[in-house]
């Protein structure tokens, strides 16, 4: 059996280089396809994203970073064409580009996808071809998807590095990133994150959508608008696997009681009986599990919205800890104005708190109605089926986030050898049923 070489990815150029100087002629394998091809990119595109800020089963915004010269063009579509651009049906020019330090965020945005469908997407700008990506669409119909939900990832970026590493491992639909992504709003701080983002990108070139959310430390009220082509106010909501899930993205660095609230307030009321399942997620806990922390008294204003309309689950970031809590619902003779209320159907589960990589801080100050809290960095691994929520903790992997498995396609919510799940109180899965 004859073996061939294959030269690392990061020495791969040189060697094609040097062997199409001395006349060596390649295995057309190793020249042109394999994973080494895909990941090429002689492009001035760096520094990639897709966001989701619509309907994700039709909608996907493709983001980059142009180093030089004109915004490159979008090549797309359903078939694996590797980087050979010119075979990709569909193309789309950038709609607005941000000016960044070194270069401009590009924005694309993709319409009238398929649902529940794998696209494929290069780049093409005057200098050459980025690699070859891919992304999975939403299911347009109710169907059983996980996602990740986590924020706070400002100053570690070993650790936030290896969760994203660990989040590409495990393949979600999507990750909803609830804030604080960097510790200042500056352009070398975003390009240092984003450089980190690409550890979410698989081998095979999957990356994994973001829906964005603000955080206190966006001190800038339109940075998310910037780096991520959000609305400019940082709240919307959009349904996922059809009726089955609507996920409302929020902003407490506005009133809550505003224009948002009276938004929230009517959006469910619109959609609560339609859908399965509702969670919110924000960046300012209502209550949160480190003392030193204030109150949230703006994002309690969300409380008696949620209960009202009967929130499955609200996932909060900021005080650099991990909690669950009870099913609860506002009481102004509660405890901090929450008491249990462990049967009733309108009752609201929080998680959440943080941290992926900022300062961690220890969680003392449990509630009465609080399940569990400690103090480490993670996410939490959700899976949403017709019947219920299941929410699983990651820790980050003290054996290193290398010696996560990758999941296993046809057990989307089994836990992949060296992945490492808080067990937590209650259990290590949390599990919501379904309210309707």
């Amino acid at each position: 059996m004859k073996t061939v070489f294959t030269p690392p990815h990061d020495l791969r150029r040189p060697f094609l280089l040097a062997c199409s100087l001395i006349g060596l002629n390649l295995p057309p394998l190793l020249a042109t396809e394999g994973v080494g091809a895909i990941n090429e990119n002689d492009s001035n595109t760096e520094k990639f994203r897709v966001v989701w800020v619509a309907d994700p089963s039709t909608e996907a915004i493709v983001s980059w970073k142009q180093t030089q010269g004109a915004p490159g063009i979008v090549h797309y579509g359903k078939t694996d064409n590797q980087r050979k651009h010119h075979l990709y049906p569909n193309s789309i020019t950038p709609h607005r580009a941000e000016t960044v330090a070194g270069g401009q965020n590009c924005f694309a945005r993709l319409k009238n996808l398929s649902p529940d469908t794998q696209y494929f997407f290069c780049i093409k700008d005057k200098a050459g071809v980025s690699r070859r990506l891919k992304f999975q669409t939403a299911p347009a119909t109710p169907q059983a998807f996980t996602f990740i939900a986590g924020g706070d990832s400002r100053n570690n970026r070993k650790v936030r590095t290896e969760l994203n590493t660990i989040a590409s491992r495990l393949k979600p639909l999507f990750i909803a990133f609830t804030g604080d992504m960097v510790s200042t709003d500056s352009d070398q701080r975003w390009d240092a994150w984003f450089d980190d983002w690409q550890h979410v990108i698989s081998d095979d070139g999957t990356i994994i959508p973001i829906i964005p959310h603000r955080g206190n430390h966006e001190r800038q009220k339109d940075s998310i608008h910037k780096v991520f082509d959000s609305p400019k106010d940082v709240y919307f909501a959009l349904n996922i696997g059809g009726n089955l899930l609507r996920y409302y993205t929020l902003n407490s660095m506005l009133p809550a009681n505003g224009e948002q609230g009276k938004w929230l307030d009517k959006d469910l009321s619109i959609h609560t009986a339609k859908v399965t399942h509702t969670i919110a997620g924000y960046h300012h806990p209502m209550r949160p599990h480190v003392s030193k922390k204030k109150e949230g008294d703006n994002p309690y204003h969300w409380a008696p919205i949620f209960y009202r309309h009967g929130l499955t689950l609200a996932i909060e970031s900021d005080s650099h800890c991990m909690k669950r809590t009870l099913p609860i619902k506002p009481d102004v003779n509660g405890d901090e104005g929450f008491s249990i209320a462990r049967n009733d159907p309108k009752a609201q589960v929080y998680i959440g708190e943080g941290c992926w990589g900022a300062p961690l801080r220890g969680a003392d100050d449990a509630k009465s109605w609080t399940l569990d809290c400690d103090k480490f960095n993670g996410f939490d691994w959700i899976h949403v089926t017709p019947e219920k929520i299941e929410i699983k903790t990651i820790r980050n992997a003290s054996t290193g986030a290398l010696k996560v498995k990758p999941i296993d396609p046809s057990e989307p919510f089994s836990t992949p050898e060296g992945l490492e799940l808080w067990q937590a109180k209650g259990g290590e899965v949390l599990t919501i049923p379904a309210k309707r």
